[in-house]
């Protein structure tokens, strides 16, 4: 694409195109290395057929030209000012950081006082990875262009694909999420992960390129306040650190978390709220089988719940909430084993991720937040974040209210300063920030509200009637009420949240910020076009994903094996489905592909196979089945010999032929047998040569090996899939 003109083809959809063939050369400017701003602010009511080239120039000014805003010139009235106002930070988390930035661009004097700066230095134990969602990057692109650009480049996007909540039990899809349209409808960035340590050290190099090293204080609690009056008039508030030294300033902005000695000071103390919940979390070298498909998913659970993510370079960050009193402890070397004793029953999207963590890596932690309160702000001293708004992280919205509140402080102090020609002396301190409070409270308190509910619909969750009272109730299968009444209502609002959630502070930042289309945040691994067929179809991911199936029988391997603890690894015995496989008693002279080490089993037992695209292959016995006409399809058939196949639980009829699913549990010739084959999706960057069908191989959970390039009808079906880039397998 030429840089000083694109085509109508190149921008994304809207309400009206140009007419086909017309160049419509940009008239503001494009952010770097993204595309041109979209025609987002098309009258519906202009027939696309007649747009002109004029008419379409005149639709992109009005969509990306930015507004007139005082906060423009504030830094130069500052800088004519002999004395700019002074504004102390306490915390040099994200929220303060982002802060620091704004005012410093601005022309403000800052000082940023840390307790501990170990986080930003990314010393001690590695701090997880924060979601940055599009609310939270556009109000980033309207402070700085530059910081933000880097977070987007820093982070691993997951708005670009599938992201939902699923049945802890079976992993079967309750409700899905789209985060891609609400942002690119608005011209916002698509949600991303980024470590906190990586955010943290883009926002303090920015705050130091902006204002020397000497801004960012470590070592320094600040513990009180108090406001006195100036000996030439007015007052100012005076800071107090822990060793001793006071500082002044015009403004003081607590920005020292949920634990906040500004906050106690400010409106007196407060109890924290528990949530009943503590919660595990580690990251893993893990790559789900569908991936390149789903960003996020939200594993639901009576009492406890699971989320996990993508945070790129083939890691994923995963949370393991339990409801419990708080205060618990587990001995050393004990967390993998009592998540197992928690999760070990959930289906292996949830279970491989625990195994795939090393020991050392699982944390624990007990969950907290702040109930809502309507004073932010007295005199010349106001809070953000997590010191004002404490919530649940449930909505993934924490970090991102905290740098909302730092954007819309910024602007109000900023327009304030302006409006008093740059004379920091004359403005109304006080004021600015209620007023700051009054902006900002509404959206917060109901985003508060939002995580809260989030939490409790997440661990109330129950699939099926009698769940908790009664086995045999819940042996029926009954959907229980409350999981339909919830998947039906959720469907019918979470379109509306998500867009306000992610788009609902857009008219706010518009005037600082171009609405713009980012090519890179487009889906890597499938064409856009089908994002409504994945959100309509649960069985479409399975067949899109980049996956081998496996058909694995597992078991708990010696403590030490393959190099890992005994919940890292595993004893697995199994084949890869593709060919027509044949199943049998261990040692048989018909030679099966895989073994079953039991007498009930017969030589030639039953046969696996798969279906593609090209139509049915039938194995050595004739096998068919009625899906032939399906993608991806892989069966199983009886052989006949009357010694029985089950299929969870359940008995096939003598040659008979089933279609297999992700989660079934296949057993041959009694039930229950003492070997029972899983069906799995792995995907295909994690194959391994040590997976045998005739004895079991240690392997370690989700580890891949020495990488080597697919063979090349592998990699063309990856690519006719869509995915774009060079697959590897292991």
């Amino acid at each position: 694409m030429m840089a000083s003109a694109l085509t109508s083809s190149s921008l994304c959809s809207s309400s009206g195109r140009a007419a086909a063939g017309h160049v419509i050369a940009p008239i503001v400017p494009t952010v770097p290395s993204r595309a041109p701003p979209c025609l987002h602010l098309l009258p519906s009511s202009t027939p696309t057929a007649v747009v002109t080239q004029q008419a379409a120039r005149k639709t992109i000014v009005s969509c990306a030209a930015p507004r007139p805003n005082a906060a423009s010139s504030v830094a130069q009235m500052v800088h004519q000012n002999s004395r700019p106002m002074k504004v102390i930070v306490a915390g040099a988390g994200i929220g303060g950081l982002v802060l620091a930035v704004a005012l410093l661009k601005q022309g403000f004097e800052v000082q940023v006082f840390e307790r501990d700066l170990t986080a930003i230095r990314g010393e001690g134990k590695y701090r997880g990875p924060i979601q940055v969602q599009s609310n939270a990057l556009a109000a980033l692109e309207a402070i700085d262009p530059e910081v933000a650009a880097e977070v987007l480049r820093e982070g691993c996007i997951t708005g670009d694909r599938v992201n939902g909540l699923c049945d802890g039990l079976t992993g079967e899809w309750y409700v899905k999420f789209d985060t891609f349209h609400p942002a690119v409808n608005k011209g916002l960035p698509v949600t991303r992960v980024i470590s906190r340590v990586t955010l943290q050290q883009v926002l303090a190099r920015a705050v130091e390129r902006y204002g020397g090293p000497s801004i960012i204080q470590n070592g320094c609690c600040v513990t009180s306040f108090e406001e006195r009056v100036k000996a030439s008039g007015g007052t100012q508030v005076v800071v107090n650190l822990e060793d001793g030294r006071e500082f002044t300033a015009d403004v003081l902005i607590g920005a020292d978390g949920i634990w906040s000695k500004i906050r106690r000071q400010l409106i007196g103390e407060t109890k924290a709220n528990y949530s009943g919940y503590t919660c595990y979390t580690g990251i893993s070298d893990f790559t789900p089988a569908d991936i390149d498909i789903v960003g996020y998913r939200v594993f639901l659970g009576n009492g406890q719940y699971f989320v996990s993510s993508d945070v790129g370079n083939g890691k994923m960050q995963w949370y393991g909430f339990h409801k419990e009193s708080p205060g618990g402890t587990d001995q050393e070397g004990t967390r993998k084993a009592r998540l197992l004793e928690i999760f070990g029953q959930w289906n292996d999207n949830v279970v491989d991720l625990i195994k795939a963590t090393p020991e050392e890596d699982v944390l624990r932690r007990d969950i907290f937040d702040r109930p809502p309160i309507f004073t932010w702000a007295k005199g010349r001293v106001a809070l953000l974040g997590d010191s004002a708004h404490a919530m649940q992280p449930n909505l993934g919205q924490g970090g991102c209210m905290a740098i909302e509140d730092a954007y819309e402080l910024a602007i109000d102090l900023s327009k304030a300063v302006a409006a008093r020609s740059g004379d920091a002396a004359a403005v109304d301190v006080g004021e600015v920030l209620r007023q700051y409070q009054a902006n900002r409270l509404m959206r917060v308190s109901a985003i508060h509200g939002m995580a809260g509910m989030a939490a409790f619909m997440a661990s109330t969750y129950k699939c099926y009637l009698g769940e908790g009272w009664s086995k045999w109730v819940e042996s029926l299968r009954i959907p229980h009420p409350g999981r339909v009444i919830g998947r039906l209502v959720m469907l019918l609002t979470m379109p509306a949240v998500l867009d306000w959630v992610l788009g609902g502070n857009t008219d706010h930042v518009a005037p600082n910020r171009v609405s713009y289309c980012s090519l890179g945040d487009k889906p890597k691994a499938f064409a856009e076009s089908r994002f409504g067929e994945f959100m309509a179809d649960d069985a479409s991911i399975v067949h899109a994903s980049h996956a081998d199936w496996l058909l694995v029988s597992e078991r708990t391997a010696a403590t030490g094996a393959a190099g890992g603890d005994a919940n890292s690894s595993c004893e697995c015995k199994g084949i890869y489905m593709g060919e027509s496989a044949l199943v049998g008693r261990s040692g048989s002279p018909a030679s099966p592909a895989l073994w079953v080490d039991d007498v009930h089993v017969h030589e030639r037992h039953a046969q696996v196979w798969r279906e593609g695209e090209s139509g049915a292959s039938s194995g050595s016995d004739g096998a068919s089945s009625s899906g032939s006409g399906s993608s991806n399809g892989f069966f199983l058939k009886d052989l006949g010999t009357g010694r029985g196949t089950w299929v969870n639980g359940h008995r096939i009829a003598d040659g008979s032929t089933v279609r297999l699913w992700p989660g079934d549990a296949v057993e041959f010739g009694r039930h229950p047998s003492h070997e029972v084959f899983k069906v799995k999706m792995q995907h295909v960057t994690l194959r391994s040569d040590e997976l045998q069908g005739t004895r079991y191989n240690t392997l370690l959970v989700g580890k891949v090996r020495e990488p080597k390039a697919l063979v090349p009808e592998q990699q063309v079906a990856a690519e006719q899939a869509g995915f774009g880039g060079k697959l590897v397998a292991a």
